[in-house]
């Protein structure tokens, strides 16, 4: 499955370009557009990794439409709000977040985690790799877990990878 990443700030859609953002307009829009061609979106909320939630009735409303996974600030408050949006939660790990605590919810966390990681993993089903690592790629699916990839390490995938992200 291809997925989709934009980054998003004040419900503005941007793309990193260079080393900086440039816009690519409204989100709900573009989400909308692309709704027929892709089953998952992937963004990285600006405002909600400082803690903020002004796009969250943003993420209510795409919701009704489609699957969207989230980036933000580890806080339980924010998670568990997103949560009860049915948003996927992205999760930086380690976290020190008791995953057992959102009970039948934790099926909507993903972790993310960089190449080297030889900590434990929560539990939660799946994982984004963020960066290239073959051997910690097989290690999340020998655990049982949907791997995600980008694009940009993998660029004809991994084999047995759940899903592929790619920036817009």
């Amino acid at each position: 499955m291809e997925v989709p990443t934009f980054f998003l700030k004040g419900k503005q859609a941007f793309r990193m370009d260079t080393g900086s953002m440039r816009m690519l307009g409204n989100a709900a829009q573009l989400v909308r557009s692309l709704s027929e061609e892709y089953a998952l979106f992937h963004i990285i909320d600006q405002d909600a990794l400082k803690g903020n939630k002004s796009n969250f009735d943003l993420y209510d409303h795409l919701t009704y439409f489609t699957h969207v996974q989230v980036e933000c600030k580890p806080d339980p408050k924010l998670i568990s709000a997103l949560l009860r949006m049915e948003v996927r939660v992205v999760v930086d790990l380690p976290a020190s977040i008791d995953f057992e605590k959102f009970g039948k919810k934790k099926t909507l966390l993903v972790g993310k985690v960089k190449p080297g990681f030889a900590e434990p993993f929560p539990p939660i089903r799946e994982i984004i790799l963020d960066g290239k690592d073959d051997e910690l790629a097989k290690r999340i699916l020998s655990e049982d877990k949907r791997l995600f990839v980008k694009k940009a390490h993998y660029p004809k995938g991994f084999r047995r990878a759940f899903g592929v992200l790619f920036e817009l």
